[in-house]
């Protein structure tokens, strides 16, 4: 029998029946994935998750997309901009404008000491310290003729620049320290895709994973505000921060085996809830982790992802450009990520995490409008940006020194 014989009532209310089936089979999947991310764990912060530090799987999450204060998880960013920007023994002289109130984390300087970077980095990274990270934005920031508050929001513009580039859109930063500023937010996803990149830089990794460190000049030692390093004993390292508008934040990662996962927690509570949050993601993580090897059906999970910001420089050149010479084969071009050589490049979880998959060089300049001739020119920019990262890889890992695990 033919749908004419069925009547048009009849053929409707089939394909009724048929479209609800079909819909209420994709609400189902969608409430499942979301009970999948949202598991029983008693999480007492508002914000959350946890995530595979090299693959980016989302094994558990809350209001992970949800722009909000961060509080001093800023100075995560603001440390791989300061890797990236300038050699570890700079030279930085500290001024008035770097000084904070005393209700502030603080390395608690005056104006006029010398500090190298390394020192500031530890400062931002071990008391929290909030003059240390003005101290570095105004410093690396600065022009001739500038004012500290000009150079921070230079320094801060690159900043901005490098999240927009790695295609994270739920973060804004307003200053260097995250210390209650209105419209300065950020997302539990984002803050866990900028660390998988973070990871990449073994100074990063063993500023936030080290517990005490005595300045060059031997004038201040600094204490690690995490309370779980070297009581929880899977933890690399991680980075703590609070203020009335962000609640207590955490950002841990922690290495199990052959797993390394990243948890973020925001706007939790004190006294040491929002640590334990923070633990019960990374133990569920893993559990997920190691359940899934004797799973050959597995499970489908958001996956954390960032663009490499390399490749939207090189863009960017590719757009600007003139034409300057003959196109150079593609073949002949690698991007930044994978010019350094291998000995020199994070191969551990106490190194690094695994970013996203780099893109060709060509597949990055791939835009309308693109000639030949200034495809050429930015393939050339690229060789040349290679090698900058390569020295970048240098500088930030300290090639030769050890790295801490």
């Amino acid at each position: 029998m033919g749908t004419c014989g069925l009547g048009i009532k009849a053929v409707r209310w089939v394909v009724a029946v048929v479209t609800a089936a079909i819909l209420a089979s994709g609400w189902l999947t969608a409430a499942s994935a979301a009970a999948q991310t949202e598991p029983d764990l008693d999480i007492v912060s508002t914000y959350y998750v946890v995530v595979d530090a090299e693959t980016g799987e989302v094994f558990a999450q809350r209001g992970a997309h949800e722009p909000v204060a961060l509080a001093s998880l800023t100075k995560i960013f603001t440390a791989i901009e300061a890797l990236e920007e300038a050699p570890l023994d700079s030279q930085i002289v500290t001024a008035e404008a770097d000084l904070v109130d005393w209700d502030a984390t603080q390395v608690g300087f005056g104006p006029g000491e010398t500090f190298t970077l390394e020192d500031l980095l530890y400062g931002m990274m071990l008391p929290s310290g909030n003059d240390a990270a003005k101290a570095v934005a105004r410093a690396l920031g600065s022009e001739e003729g500038d004012t500290a508050a000009q150079a921070v929001a230079r320094f801060m513009d690159r900043v901005n620049r490098r999240i927009r580039d790695m295609g994270l859109t739920e973060t804004s930063l307003v200053n260097p320290d995250g210390w209650g500023v209105p419209g300065h937010h950020s997302s539990a996803h984002d803050i866990a895709a900028f660390t998988m990149y973070a990871l990449k830089y073994p100074r990063f990794v063993k500023a936030i994973s080290t517990e005490t460190y005595e300045t060059s000049t031997g004038g201040y030692e600094l204490v690690n505000t995490n309370k779980k390093l070297g009581v929880y004993d899977d933890l690399i390292g991680g980075k703590t921060g609070y203020d009335d508008t962000a609640g207590y934040c955490l950002m841990q990662v922690a290495r199990r085996g052959d797993d390394t996962m990243i948890a973020v927690t925001l706007d939790g509570v004190a006294p040491d809830v929002w640590y334990d949050d923070n633990r019960a993601l990374l133990d569920y993580a893993f559990e997920q982790k190691a359940a899934q090897r004797g799973d050959p059906v597995g499970r489908a999970a958001e996956v954390v992802r960032y663009l490499d910001p390399d490749a939207a420089v090189i863009a960017r050149i590719a757009r600007s450009s003139a034409s300057i010479g003959p196109a150079v084969a593609p073949a002949a071009v690698t991007l930044a990520a994978e010019a350094a050589p291998a000995a020199e490049r994070p191969v551990t979880a106490t190194e690094s995490a695994i970013a996203a998959p780099p893109r060709s060089a060509a597949a990055a300049l791939r835009h309308p409008g693109a000639s030949a001739d200034g495809l050429g020119f930015a393939l050339l920019i690229a060789t040349i940006l290679a090698g900058v990262s390569a020295l970048r890889v240098r500088r930030a890992a300290g090639v030769g020194d050890p790295v801490a695990g």
